[in-house]
């Protein structure tokens, strides 16, 4: 685990956490005249394929996430098909964990504001800034953000983002310690890691990658990369006097592969992290299990050449 990935040799936890606070609706006006009818927006239909997911992209220096949906919004559109981070997947919890005080500790790149908070385009690192969307409502899209606790939603403008889609998607058994990641269906790539020890769990449930970050070189503890996510540990309030954030990254012990072995990070052979940084993009959704899913037993995916 990381403390405050401050330094330009890059830790395996990045500094973000969010709270949201209530945003309050305007309130209509009345007079003694016969009202016209408001305004109708014709209802429009997002469609995303079945194996893809939704990526938003801030577009200006600040993205404000606001906890619920303004009672001002209009709310006639919805997202239709298969997003898989609209429902995860069986065995997958969701906002089980109670948010951990942090009092004193500050996030990077992220400031609270009357309507919730606003985080920085481009990040910290200096990657722009991600968030995966759940659904459209109007003018609204919600949202998969990094906050505490886990799995947290808010709501973003849909004017304030680009829209782009991936069909990639990770996959982690923490039972077997084994990786694997698809493009659509098929099998892009798969390997052995190395997982939290039982005293520093890493966290399951429905994630995606927040960014990529090149490492100094292949030799540091942390590899040649580090994919974070934006997931915390649920054991942990603090690591090093920074917070939590769980990340994949390669590692310099290749032997600890296969064994619980970290505070709570994912360590995966080099050659495998340098493939995925070249390969999937910042939203990629990363589902991670107690056990094998099922999915995995005689699902007919067959591995790509």
């Amino acid at each position: 685990m990381s403390a405050l990935l401050r330094n330009r040799f890059v830790r395996p936890f990045v500094l973000l956490t969010l709270s949201f606070a209530l945003v309050a609706g305007a309130g209509a006006c009345s007079s003694g005249k016969k009202t016209a009818p408001e305004p109708r927006v014709e209802e429009t239909t997002t469609t995303i394929a079945a194996n893809q997911t939704e990526i938003a992209t801030a577009k200006n220096a600040t993205l404000t996430v606001y906890s619920e949906l303004p009672k001002s919004a209009t709310t006639t559109s919805s997202l239709a098909g298969g997003n898989p981070t609209t429902t995860a997947p069986a065995g997958i919890p969701t906002n089980t964990m109670a948010a951990i005080p942090r009092n004193g500790l500050n996030s990077a790149g992220v400031k609270k504001t009357t309507d919730g908070h606003e985080f920085t385009n481009p990040t910290y690192f200096k990657n722009p800034l991600v968030v995966d969307v759940i659904e459209h409502q109007g003018e609204w899209l919600k949202v998969l953000i990094t906050a505490r606790p886990n799995h947290t939603q808010g709501w973003v403008k849909a004017s304030d983002v680009t829209l782009t889609t991936t069909d990639f998607r990770m996959e982690l058994d923490l039972s077997t310690f084994h990786l694997k990641v698809f493009k659509g269906n098929e099998l892009f790539t798969e390997t052995d890691v190395a997982i939290g020890k039982d005293s520093t769990k890493t966290p399951t449930g429905r994630f995606f990658i927040t960014e990529k970050i090149k490492q100094p070189n292949d030799t540091g503890v942390f590899g040649s990369w580090l994919l974070a996510i934006n997931g915390y540990s649920e054991m942990l309030d603090t690591f090093d006097n920074g917070l939590p954030q769980v990340a994949f990254h390669g590692t310099n012990q290749p032997e600890l592969i296969g064994t619980k072995a970290s505070n709570g990070c994912i360590r995966m052979p080099n050659a495998i992290v340098t493939m995925l940084a070249d390969a999937i993009p910042a939203g990629t959704p990363v589902d991670i299990f107690s056990t094998t899913p099922v999915s995995w037993t005689g699902s007919g995916v067959s591995a790509k050449p």
